[in-house]
Parts: C-alpha cells; sequence; structure tokens
C-alpha cells in the first residue's frame, strides 16, 4: 500500500513539473538561432517591422548607448559603430546616410550619384537607428581551452528604427553575438554583430515585411 501511494505522488509530482516547465516554455518571445564560422547568432524582435519602411530614402544614425560602461573596450564600442555605418553607406536603400554624431555636412550612399541634391529636401521622411549595448564579456581564455569553448565571449545589442517627426519606434529587435571557438576573436564577434545591425535595416526597407514575414529577415 506504502509502495502504490509513493509511486502516485511521484507520478503526480512529474505531471505538475510537466505542465509547469511547458508554461515556462509557451511564455518565452520566439527566438531565432544561427552558427557560422563559431560565431553564434540569437535574436529575437521586440518590436516587430510591420509597415512598409521603403519610402525612407534619409536615415540618421545614432552612436549606440553604452550601458555596460567601462566592462566593455572603448575600442571595440567604436569598432561596433564604425562598422554599423560602413555597413549602412554599402546599401543602394538610402540616398542620404547622417551621422548623428557628426556636425558636419551628411554622408551620401557613394553609390548613388544621383542624391547630390537631396540634403536640401527637409520635407522627406528620415529614419532614425539607434540603440543600446546591453550585455558583453570576453570570457577568460584559460577556462576556455578547460571547458572545450564553452567560456564565450558574449556581445548583446538592442537596436530601434524610429520615424525621426514622430519619434515612434516602427521596429525594435535584441541581438546577441557568442564567438563559441576556443581561441575566441573579441573583435571578429563585434564585427558580426555591426554586420547583424545592417542586415536588420536592410531588411527592414528593402522589404515589405508583412507580420507573418516579420521575423524572416534573419534566415536568409
Amino acid at each position: 500500500m506504502r509502495k502504490t501511494a509513493y509511486a502516485m505522488s511521484i507520478m503526480l509530482a512529474s505531471i505538475s513539473l510537466g505542465c509547469s516547465v511547458r508554461g515556462v516554455v509557451t511564455s518565452v518571445p520566439p527566438r531565432i538561432f544561427r552558427e557560422v564560422h563559431g560565431l553564434r547568432v540569437r535574436s529575437y524582435q521586440i518590436t516587430p517591422v510591420s509597415e512598409d519602411l521603403r519610402g525612407y530614402k534619409a536615415i540618421e544614425v545614432h552612436q549606440l548607448e553604452n550601458l555596460m560602461l567601462d566592462q566593455i573596450p572603448e575600442s571595440s564600442v567604436q569598432r561596433l559603430n564604425l562598422e554599423v555605418k560602413k555597413g549602412l553607406r554599402s546599401l543602394k536603400n538610402f540616398e542620404l546616410i547622417t551621422d548623428a554624431s557628426d556636425s558636419q555636412s551628411p554622408q551620401r550612399d557613394a553609390t548613388n550619384s544621383s542624391a547630390v541634391d537631396v540634403a536640401v529636401d527637409r520635407s522627406r521622411s528620415v529614419l532614425v537607428l539607434d540603440g543600446y549595448i546591453d550585455d558583453y564579456t570576453p570570457g577568460i581564455p584559460k577556462l576556455r581551452y578547460i571547458e572545450q569553448g564553452n567560456n564565450h565571449a558574449v556581445l548583446t545589442v538592442r537596436i530601434q528604427l524610429k520615424d525621426k517627426q514622430t519619434t515612434r519606434v516602427l521596429g525594435e529587435i535584441n541581438i546577441t553575438v557568442e564567438n563559441t571557438r576556443v581561441t575566441s576573436n573579441v573583435e571578429r564577434m563585434v564585427e558580426k554583430t555591426g554586420k547583424e545591425v545592417v542586415s536588420f535595416v536592410d531588411w527592414s526597407t528593402s522589404h515589405y515585411t508583412t507580420r507573418k514575414e516579420a521575423a524572416r529577415y534573419v534566415q536568409q
């Protein structure tokens, strides 16, 4: 009789645990994972881009706000911002690219020579790109060898696309890049993060993304 009661209690506990775990899993927003050349990318859209942003031909780029303060080297912060700006200039989506931190004249897309007079037209809709560095750890190289690469270097950014006139958020995404190699290179991780940010902007402004298609850009 005692054995039967004990077995029944274990069964009920297992069912209860399964339900609670299933409830936690279903409450987590959908995430997309990719891994290329030892760099693991995890991303999920906080505010899916569900409007047609192809009409924006001007973009204002802001420096990413560093919430990690002195925990991340200033050289890595500068490199990340540089990679984002460099990547945006290689796109054909915009006729005018403005660096918000630059007091000089706006920079235009060198691939489009017809944009010479665009700076004069201030009535044109302007897209704003800004965001935050939310997390950073370089990992510990010595432990990485002991743990067979599991002591990862990690960089997380949160990126927003906004309409400059209304300040309305049109899209927001969280991107995490991990360097999973034993010989982890932080600079490669920073460079990859910059490219992921540019990829998000490129997809969002070159396609009309309906709600069903909002997360598909990371699979391209």
